[in-house]
């Protein structure tokens, strides 16, 4: 005689302690007469074997290609082109380099560091951990920033001019750095 295992944990579920269930479902195992078993194991091992045969006949998708999760293939930053930007972006706005790569948070370098994720991020494909790591920030406050571009909040305001000195800045800082 077997002990019907479901019905055991649905009478039990509301004093459900997982070292006694867990006992009790070997416990229920182990009174398996010697042919049950074997029909397990069987329908075990045969059901493994069908898997496989299942997945030869297609081709394995690599899990670590984002390119084919999310379309877009991202890379770490080049830090001579981070260099060149951050130049411009500073020398446009009048804010130190230093201040830049900084934990200041004053509001004029903070919309700087802002200009210069988006940047990084939008036209060059920089990965979002690894702009953070350039700039000694947290992949979180990058994020952060990305968003507030993304929902017009904060500085990114549709009643800011940043959207034009943005475009601007696409056009014509980053070409004559010939990136």
């Amino acid at each position: 005689m077997t002990i019907n295992i479901s019905k055991h944990y649905n009478n039990h579920i509301k004093h459900l302690d997982q070292n006694t269930f867990i006992y009790k479902v070997k416990k229920a195992f182990y009174l398996l007469t010697d042919q049950e078993e074997r029909l397990y194991e069987v329908g075990f091992s045969e059901g493994f074997l069908y898997a496989a045969k299942l997945l030869q006949n297609q081709p394995i998708k690599d899990s670590n290609d984002k390119k084919n999760i999310i379309g877009v293939a991202y890379k770490n930053a080049n830090l001579d082109t981070v260099n060149k930007i951050v130049e411009k972006v500073c020398q446009k706005y009048l804010v130190s380099k230093n201040d830049v790569f900084s934990k200041g948070r004053t509001r004029d370098i903070v919309r700087t560091r802002s200009i210069l994720y988006n940047l990084l991020h939008e036209e060059y494909n920089i990965s979002i951990s690894s702009i953070g790591r350039v700039f000694n920030q947290d992949h979180t406050t990058v994020i952060n920033s990305l968003n507030n571009k993304q929902n017009k909040i904060r500085y990114w305001g549709k009643e800011y001019s940043i959207w034009q000195e943005y475009e601007d800045l696409k056009k014509t800082v980053l070409e004559s750095i010939g990136v």
